[in-house]
């Protein structure tokens, strides 16, 4: 479902489109070209599972994808949500009023790499991030500078993002991730050397006979050691067809709202 940007003349603009995703349905705006929300949001977002009343924080909001189907999904809890960029700081602003959660959302303009100076240290019972993953030697750089800050680790490296997570999060609090598979064992120790303890692993593969290329992780700010590995996460059955199991991510409709 696409609403006409005519429907809200003032919030959307020539250049944004304005899109809905899910029961319940969380509309966002976007810009037409440039950075969007792609499916390892949503493949997080489903991974995400916190209580209601909590104080979560998303580091990196973008435009607000994570934010939005958190605050729908747990409406008494509190989001902060986090952004550097001062244009996608107006987007979650306006996708907060679009959606009316003004109660539920707040966005704060700040480098998550100065988090102490702005965000009291243990206050959150969750952390959510889908951070750059890719070292600058590898891969082409995007030309488009949010997307190539988007998936380079142009300025946000992994051990800085890790500092942050342990400073935001109190102890016994939770942080969830969506990482290559490529990186897990940088993944796995540098987050033990934050004292975030890894307790949930759960490999997602395009194709069931190919290798994984997303981990998904929930670990534990001073968390004790116990480790579970889920069952893997197929995202197709056969080419151009979602596997049952990912079907929600191809039907809007599907999206659930949990309780």
């Amino acid at each position: 479902m696409n609403p006409s940007p005519a429907e809200n003349p003032v919030l959307v603009r020539a250049d944004e489109t304005l899109d809905s995703w899910g029961k319940g349905a969380v509309r966002i705006i976007q810009k037409k070209t440039g950075y969007r929300f792609s499916i390892d949001s949503l493949i997080l977002y489903e991974f995400i599972q916190v209580k209601n009343r909590s104080r979560i924080l998303d580091l990196g909001t973008g435009s607000g994808i994570l934010a939005l189907l958190l605050a729908r999904d747990y409406p008494l809890s509190r989001v902060i949500a986090l952004e550097l960029a001062g244009e996608f700081v107006d987007l979650v602003r306006r996708n907060i009023i679009l959606n009316q959660f003004q109660d539920r959302i707040s966005v704060i303009q700040g480098d998550l790499c100065q988090l102490p100076g702005f965000i009291k240290k243990g206050g959150f019972d969750a952390v959510v991030s889908n951070p750059p993953y890719r070292p600058l030697h590898r891969g082409r750089i995007n030309p488009d500078s949010q997307k190539a800050l988007a998936r380079h680790e142009i300025r946000l490296t992994l051990p800085k993002l890790l500092k942050a997570v342990a400073h935001g999060l109190k102890v016994g609090g939770k942080w969830f991730v969506i990482y290559p598979a490529w990186r897990l064992v940088s993944l796995l120790a540098l987050s033990r050397q934050h004292r975030l303890e890894p307790k949930k692993i759960r490999l997602v593969h395009s194709f069931q006979d190919k290798e994984a290329e997303w981990v998904l992780m929930e670990a534990v700010y001073q968390g004790r050691e116990e480790l579970k590995i889920l069952p893997p996460l197929t995202i197709y059955q056969e080419t151009g067809v979602y596997s049952p199991q990912f079907q929600i991510l191809k039907d809007p409709s599907l999206g659930k709202i949990r309780t």
